[in-house]
């Protein structure tokens, strides 16, 4: 009768906030290691799954990759064991004490990263924070040994296997000087890229701060779609609100965070001195990329979005060499050169150039026959008023930027290298001569004719080598 009577009543969900608290990761460990698992044997499968569906972020696959790799260490290591039976609680003072003892006491600090996951749950969430405290800043200022810096990151690792959420959220404000709550880095994922801009170019922190973008994008989209299942979806009048509106939502917020991803690329005034850790940052952020593209794009609606929102022409080269699924692009560039903004004609030519160039096969070559060398001409030669191409070429940058990408075109299909000295000819004798303008090189519209020329001609001489490299072979 009880049970009959409590059916009618409106069961309300636990909230957010409450659910975050709970530490799901060590209570999943203690199930499964308890006992060797036998004691909880009847109800882990069940327990694990509804964990899973409530908190998809915790079960990164990284995540468990090096917590096996981990265990199977300490088979084989009588050391490892000996640390988790001994681990002594200690205070907050005590730990902060030991840490400040990097430069001097390398084994005993070591020691201790490596026996942090083993402390009691109660004090682990402090050991983390005294942690970050200390070794966050010393790794951004690069005065950490490398054996310290490998153990505090293994030791990051460690912890993200007990209490994920607040080591994300404890990570992220040691790294922006901010304080923000989960919900709030799961409601605005820019919050992440505010961080010391050292962040993006260290070796130890970048993969940290990867993986913790990694899953709150994957906790931010799981919680839309779950309160749009649970509350927009059973809703009568909903024909203003639908699976389509939040599969846009999502995109645009992963499309914006690719974005800010991108921009990490560039380089800056101070990489001038460092260029192996611009590069090393460059393939981390790309890896991170093609990973959203083959497993989360599968019918590459982000990779589209993001291309026809363009990015710099200076990441065209980089991501190309980086980003191995990139060439699912090629399948769009018909449409990205039609677009009628003259800016996205250009990039769409010198995408296509780089890409032919990395992948020459026969039907990408039929793409730059169709479509990219055409759209050249007509952006060298615009339609008139009347509906005919221009008798003359109009000078622009957009020419300028876009004619020494058919030089990589060249490089892959020598044999296409006619039809483009033909197209650069056709486009040189349409400008005025440079003779015409001997005294007058002052003015701007003069100095673009002249630059122009100039590429022209240089662009042409490369498409020559190749072509008389295919000649003479």
């Amino acid at each position: 009768m009880a049970l009959a009577a409590n059916s009618s009543v409106e069961q309300t969900e636990y909230s957010a906030e409450l659910l975050d608290q709970i530490p799901i990761k060590y209570i999943l460990n203690h199930v499964e290691t308890y006992q060797e698992g036998e004691a909880y044997k009847a109800i882990y499968s069940d327990m694990l799954a509804v964990s899973a569906n409530l908190f998809p972020e915790l079960f990164e696959v990284s995540s468990f990759l090096i917590q096996e790799g981990k265990e199977m260490d300490m088979l084989w290591d009588t050391e490892m064991k000996r640390r988790k039976g001994n681990m002594k609680k200690v205070n907050l003072e005590q730990l902060e004490f030991i840490f400040s003892q990097h430069d001097t006491n390398h084994s005993h600090v070591l020691d201790v990263l490596s026996q942090l996951e083993y402390a009691p749950i109660t004090a682990i969430e402090g050991y983390a924070n005294c942690m970050l405290s200390i070794f966050l800043p010393l790794c951004l200022d690069r005065k950490l040994d490398v054996r310290i810096a490998e153990g505090f990151v293994s030791a990051w690792e460690s912890l993200n296997s007990i209490i994920p959420h607040s080591l994300w959220v404890m990570t992220i404000n040691g790294l922006t000087g901010e304080n923000h709550t989960l919900y709030d880095l799961i409601q605005d994922i820019r919050i992440v890229f505010r961080c010391d801009e050292r962040v993006f170019r260290s070796q130890y922190i970048l993969p940290v701060w990867l993986h913790v973008l990694t899953c709150l994008r994957t906790t931010s989209k799981h919680r839309i779609w779950k309160r749009y299942h649970s509350v927009y979806s059973k809703q009568t009048n909903h024909t203003h609100f639908n699976s389509r509106n939040v599969l846009a939502l999502t995109n645009a917020q992963d499309t914006a965070m690719l974005q800010l991803l991108l921009e990490l690329c560039l380089e800056t005034p101070t990489d001038k001195n460092n260029k192996e850790c611009l590069e090393k940052s460059r393939r981390l952020i790309c890896s991170f990329i093609h990973s959203i593209f083959i497993d989360g794009d599968r019918e590459m609606i982000l990779a589209k979005i993001l291309h026809f929102q363009t990015y710099s022409t200076e990441l065209i080269p980089i991501v190309v060499d980086l980003i191995p699924s990139l060439y699912i692009v090629l399948g769009f560039i018909p449409e990205l050169t039609r677009q009628p903004q003259v800016d996205k004609q250009v990039f769409g030519i010198l995408l296509a150039c780089y890409l032919c160039e990395k992948y020459p096969l026969e039907n990408y070559l039929m793409t730059a026959e169709k479509y990219v060398l055409p759209r050249l001409m007509k952006i060298a030669f615009p339609i008139t008023k009347e509906g005919h191409p221009s008798p003359t070429c109009m000078p622009s940058e957009a020419l300028v930027q876009a004619i020494p990408g058919f030089v990589h075109l060249a490089r892959a299909f020598p044999h296409f290298g006619p039809q483009i000295l033909r197209a650069f000819d056709n486009i040189a004798k349409g400008l005025p001569q440079p003779k015409e303008f001997i005294g007058q090189e002052s003015s701007s519209k003069i100095i673009l004719v002249l630059h122009l020329h100039k590429v022209l001609k240089d662009s042409r001489d490369l498409v020559q080598v190749e072509v008389d490299k295919m000649d003479q072979s």
